[in-house]
């Protein structure tokens, strides 16, 4: 009897040992070095501010969890990242989601042409119900957003300036993303998609000799060596796309409920005292580059811009709203924000 009652207190005594070991599993996970890609130069404000967030992370995870980054597409193909961190096999990337809309054809709302009008109005989105659309539209696709970084773009060109709709008929242009492409198509030019990181080779050889794309790549990629004409978004643009932080939500899920919370504090400290702030000299940079490589540069007009804007209604805008599931209710809220 005494046997039995010794064997059945050790068999309890195991068991709550077990569980205490268990408990401080889920509790405190492992240390863990997670992968960060982008397609970006090293050095670019994108690769920039993977590095900031990384690093403000491990500081406040006492070294727990540390971050390895892969710039100029030197791990995952631009767009192959979308389903690399899908699926696990990436932890972290600065994405532009709409890279992402031939999977998810409703991200084609954070590159629509004139539905955003300031990089401020822009950044505004992660408060309003736009934002929250689009982070539930990620986190049902298996990736969740970290931190909004909008970007503004131009129009450069080896033929002649783009100012306005009629101009781009007889180009052989990148536009970035597929709506700007549609309206494009429709203004005449002949298309070719491809991501930024390819676009200077492509233009020295010919392959295009027109492009959109952001303030940053028009500098990061040098293209002022390959460019004749430049039309900058200094007071007007039509370009502004989400090159966003994101992370895989099998990562995500992975983390300790204060890991996440340490992650989600440094993304609001990233919004609230970095993004802005060196997202807005990138204009300048822009200048100051095609200044000194002598480009011919442009700077749209408000009547410019309203040529766009009411081409881009008929257009883009029209084909999202009846080819898209949802995509007339994302269009309103996009332009409710604006307000």
């Amino acid at each position: 009897m005494k046997l039995l009652k010794s064997l059945t207190l050790c068999l309890i005594f195991a068991t709550a040992c077990s569980l205490v070991i268990i408990n401080a599993d889920i509790s405190h996970a492992k240390s863990m070095t997670l992968k960060v890609s982008h397609q970006f130069a090293a050095g670019d404000v994108r690769d920039q501010l993977g590095k900031v967030f990384g690093e403000m992370v491990t500081q406040k995870t006492n070294g727990e969890i540390k971050f390895r980054h892969y710039p100029a597409k030197s791990l995952y193909k631009p767009r192959e990242q979308w389903d690399a961190m899908r699926k696990g096999a990436l932890d972290l990337s600065v994405f532009p989601l709409d890279y992402a809309s031939g999977k998810v054809p409703q991200l084609s709302i954070t590159l629509m042409p004139c539905s955003v009008t300031s990089i401020p109005q822009a950044q505004s989105w992660r408060n309003k119900p736009i934002g929250k659309k689009v982070e539930d539209l990620m986190e049902q696709n298996g990736v969740k957003n970290l931190v909004w970084a909008w970007f503004d773009g131009g129009i450069g060109s080896k033929m002649k300036q783009i100012r306005v709709p009629a101009d781009a008929n007889g180009t052989k242009l990148r536009a970035a993303g597929k709506k700007f492409e549609f309206m494009l198509k429709e203004a005449g030019a002949s298309i070719t998609s491809m991501p930024s990181s390819e676009a200077y080779h492509a233009l020295s050889t010919g392959v295009i000799n027109t492009m959109l794309t952001s303030s940053a790549s028009f500098v990061s990629y040098r293209l002022y060596e390959v460019l004749k004409h430049i039309n900058i978004p200094k007071d007007y643009s039509i370009w502004y796309m989400a090159e966003n932080l994101c992370i895989s939500k099998k990562t995500w899920d992975r983390l300790t409920p204060n890991q996440q919370k340490i992650f989600q504090e440094t993304a609001d400290w990233m919004h609230e005292n970095w993004v802005e702030q060196n997202l807005k000299i990138l204009v300048d940079k822009f200048i100051d580059a095609y200044t000194k490589a002598g480009v011919d540069i442009h700077y749209m007009s408000e009547a410019e811009f309203d040529q766009w804007l009411k081409f881009a209604q008929k257009t883009a805008w029209k084909n999202f709203a009846e080819a898209v599931d949802g995509g007339q209710e994302l269009l309103d809220l996009a332009l409710e924000a604006m307000k």
